[in-house]
């Protein structure tokens, strides 16, 4: 039962992620783009997103929002 429920609660989070990622890209991401791209490449674009609008706020990226 535990296996089952941490494959549950790693499918929400992922289903959060992708949600989030096409959110925050304002358009610019589909949820057929997130969904078509590996791990690497989400956490990639998430990193990406978050020092964008760091970078818009005028905050350098390395500093925590």
């Amino acid at each position: 039962m535990a296996y089952l429920r941490k494959l549950n609660e790693d499918t929400e989070a992922i289903n959060k992620e992708v949600t989030e990622m096409v959110i925050y890209a304002q358009g610019s991401l589909t949820m057929s783009d997130v969904w078509s791209m590996s791990l690497p490449q989400r956490q990639l674009t998430a990193t990406i997103i978050n020092n964008f609008f760091k970078a818009k706020s005028g905050k350098p990226a390395s500093e925590d929002m």
